[in-house]
This record gives C-alpha cells, sequence and structure tokens, in this order.
C-alpha cells in the first residue's frame, strides 16, 4: 500500500509527527475503552481523536507533496 510507505518515510523526516500519531492513537483507543466502559469523559475524546487523526493525515500530505 503506497499511504503506509508515505507515512513511513513522513515519519522518518518528520519524527514529531510520529510521536503526534501515536498520542493520537492512544487517545482514540481511550475514548473507546471510555465508551464501552460508561465512562463519559472518555468517551467524549472520540470526536478530538478523529479529528486530530484527520490533521495528522493532512500534515503527513501537505509535506510529501512538499507544501
Amino acid at each position: 500500500m503506497q499511504t503506509w510507505f508515505d507515512y513511513r518515510v513522513i515519519w522518518g523526516a518528520h519524527p514529531w509527527l510520529l510521536v503526534y500519531a501515536i498520542i493520537v492513537a492512544a487517545v482514540l483507543v481511550l475514548s473507546i475503552v471510555g465508551t464501552i466502559m460508561g465512562n463519559g469523559i472518555l468517551a467524549l475524546l472520540f470526536i478530538p481523536a478523529l479529528a486530530g487523526a484527520y490533521a495528522h493525515h493532512l500534515m503527513v500530505m501537505k509535506r510529501r507533496h512538499g507544501s
């Protein structure tokens, strides 16, 4: 899959984007666990986690195209 290769290349050149991706993934997992366990505070993190994942994707694609 070409997208996965692009992510790995960009993460290699910009390690802070990899750290950002790990943080977003952790928040997403916490929100899913919060939803399953009925913890409303953690469940509220779902939408910000999705927004963070989308922002990460946009940052990677911007660097991929050299803009």
